[in-house]
């Protein structure tokens, strides 16, 4: 990829989808700059102790959205690495963000090996505040050793002076949103979810350090907030920028044939 050109905040930054290395991004944005982060880095999905999404052996699972990785990212960094980079990335976002800020940073729990990926080697020493479960409507699962996953984790991770919108301290802890599966992008979320979140702050700027195919920009414009996506995939902008300006462009097309194929909330590994 090309070195990544000078921006000025906030000119190039707000109601703007930028092309590149999110950590290269972030470190353009100044200091307590946003007031939100909203995000789900990829999983690393592909260095997996199983074989369904190593390579084309996967049986049922060949045709999964992310069997080959996401566009310009491949999803496969040796463990250490990725924890490595993830924490990185949230060193990142917490110094962007002031001192009410918060980071809603969505991760999936595994089992690698007969040990627990809980992600508390990524988050740990991070302000993590609570963690919000998304459980699932619906999916997809061919393997008869497992149950059908159904549940993602967000940690709230929260400034000391971080105070919910008024009202939204009602809500529970658990919440229940369909998947969104006529979606191009291969892991795309409800922009219901999104909408929970940002409406539950009284944030102004959002910003999504892997925006894929732009529902945070959607849910942040839909409630009359500013948003900045940041994504590496040329593909993905392009994807978002269309979506922001026609909504229905995201959807695939032979949607009826395509919407039968499991994407990454589906995928259970073959051991």
């Amino acid at each position: 990829m090309s070195k990544l050109k000078k921006l000025n905040f906030p000119k190039d930054f707000i109601d703007k989808f930028i092309c590149g290395n999110t950590i290269d991004v972030m470190k353009q944005i100044p200091d307590e700059s946003v007031d939100l982060i909203v995000t789900s880095p990829p999983y690393n999905l592909k260095n997996s102790t199983g074989n369904g999404m190593k390579d084309g052996r996967g049986g049922k699972w060949s045709n999964a959205a992310l069997i080959n990785g996401y566009s310009h990212y491949k999803d496969n960094m040796p463990h250490e690495k990725y924890v490595a980079w993830q924490r990185e990335c949230l060193e990142e976002m917490l110094r962007i963000i002031p001192e009410d800020g918060a980071i809603f940073y969505n991760h999936k729990w595994r089992v690698q090996a007969g040990l627990l990926q809980d992600r508390h080697d990524i988050v740990s020493g991070f302000p993590v505040r609570q963690i919000i479960i998304w459980k699932r409507k619906g999916g997809i699962n061919f393997n008869p050793g497992y149950f059908l996953p159904t549940y993602e984790v967000i940690y709230l991770i929260a400034k000391p002076k971080f105070k919910l919108a008024k009202k939204a301290n009602a809500y529970g802890d658990v919440w229940e949103f369909g998947q969104e599966s006529r979606n191009k992008h291969p892991a795309p979320f409800p922009v219901e979810l999104i909408e929970t979140i940002i409406s539950s702050t009284t944030a102004k700027i959002v910003l999504d350090p892997f925006m894929g195919s732009g529902t945070t920009a959607i849910a942040a414009k839909g409630l009359d907030r500013h948003f900045i996506g940041i994504d590496i995939s040329p593909e993905y902008c392009k994807m978002a920028e269309e979506r922001l300006i026609d909504p229905s462009s995201i959807i695939k097309k032979n949607d009826k044939m395509q919407t039968q194929q499991p994407t990454l909330f589906d995928i259970m590994e073959k051991k």
